[in-house]
């Protein structure tokens, strides 16, 4: 009898209060950077339903994550193929629609990444994706690294293999969309995954100095020739933000004009900020992309520092609750939800700052955007998950 009330306490959830209020923190926040983009939305705009679609959202991103949790987390890990699958289905019906006008099926802003779901609002299964894809990698590299025999350059390259088969077909479909953004996350993330998979440390070394290559011969070719980088990278689409980004001061009118106000707002909040309701500078997309301009300029350093501090304390404590846990293959996700949390701050927040150039990339958690919000509750039921696990297997 001793032995059987033993075990169903080991398998009783615990709450971890600290990442729920983490949560909550990121939310309330989100929800006040929300409300002071209301005035800065374009005419077109209504920053009110913004809001009001974020509370909701946010609504359901705690119900969907109290299901997951009530359903077992394990069936996330078996079932993601499947997940994987429709995802795969649904962004080929985006690229299709580029030929065929489909229904529930409209571009917005010249990319095809939504489909409309009447009275609810947009679906966007590239953010999903990204999330089943660090899934689905993080047990394809438990069962390599299972059954691996040895240690070996090779065995690393055939892991490299196994994740490029299922990374290149939705890739490819993001990117045509077209979209950039979502595609740099995702292999930021896999990048990371494989770093902690005990693969061989010199490839991490061998790839760290191409990143730093890659980037210097960008910033190379655009000061000395940037014809030829405008057709390495695809258009004079993209090597605009380049423009943009270097010299936003001599293309004020044109591609520099979003950092070049996002600067003018950071800059000149100081310590508290203008407040919600001045309109001191407007710029484009105020609820997704430049999210924290929009905190810097109403809020000032205070609001900045508190931003920071949370988004900080929110990756600290995924890192703890991956290091009590014992199981690999959920580490491995972490890892991954990690790398994709961090990249996505940093660039978000570096981009305003002109740091990085300006891509498509939110803030996670406080940007307005159901699909995201939504798509981060299903590793966070495993986090929950996992911290529980951790908790009964202290308290036994």
């Amino acid at each position: 009898m001793t032995l059987q009330r033993l075990n169903e306490s080991s398998r009783r959830f615990k709450i971890d209060w600290m990442l729920v209020t983490l949560i909550l923190s990121l939310a309330l926040i989100s929800i006040i950077a929300l409300y002071g983009a209301i005035p800065l939305t374009p005419s077109n705009v209504n920053g009110l339903d913004f809001l009001i679609k974020q509370v909701i959202w946010y609504v359901l991103g705690f119900l969907t994550l109290a299901f997951l949790i009530y359903m077992g987390v394990d069936r996330l890990f078996s079932m993601s193929i499947i997940f994987y699958w429709i995802l795969v289905f649904l962004l080929g019906l985006l690229i299709i629609d580029s030929f065929i006008n489909l229904p529930l099926i409209a571009p917005i802003n010249g990319a095809r990444a939504w489909i409309q779901i009447p009275g609810v609002g947009t679906l966007q299964p590239s953010e999903f994706m990204k999330i089943i894809l660090i899934i689905r990698a993080s047990d394809i590299i438990h069962q390599h690294q299972q059954y691996r025999l040895k240690m070996s350059y090779w065995d690393d390259i055939v892991l490299f293999l196994k994740i490029g088969k299922i990374l290149a077909l939705p890739l490819v479909l993001i990117v045509l969309q077209p979209d950039t953004g979502i595609p740099l996350v995702i292999v930021i993330s896999l990048i990371v995954m494989l770093s902690m998979s005990a693969i061989k440390p010199q490839w991490i070394v061998v790839g760290g100095i191409g990143a730093v290559a890659l980037f210097g011969g960008v910033i190379y070719l655009f000061e000395t020739n940037p014809q030829l980088l405008g057709q390495l990278v695809g258009g004079g689409y993209r090597l605009t933000r380049f423009y943009g980004w270097l010299r936003p001061e001599q293309y004020i009118l044109t591609w520099g004009a979003q950092l070049y106000t996002a600067l003018m707002a950071v800059g000149s909040a100081g310590v508290t900020g203008h407040g919600a309701a001045t309109i001191a500078i407007s710029f484009a997309e105020p609820q997704n992309d430049f999210i924290f301009a929009v905190i810097a300029k109403n809020y000032g350093l205070i609001g900045v520092g508190i931003t920071i501090l949370v988004s900080l304390l929110f990756n600290l404590k995924l890192i703890l609750v991956a290091l009590r846990f014992d199981g690999l293959k959920e580490k491995y996700m972490v890892a991954g939800l990690l790398g994709m949390l961090f990249f996505q701050q940093i660039q978000n927040m570096g981009m305003v700052v002109g740091l990085f150039p300006i891509t498509g990339i939110t803030l996670p958690l406080i940007s307005a955007g159901g699909s995201s919000l939504l798509s981060y509750m299903i590793p966070l039921a495993v986090i929950f998950h996992m911290s529980s696990e951790s908790k009964n297997k202290t308290a036994h």
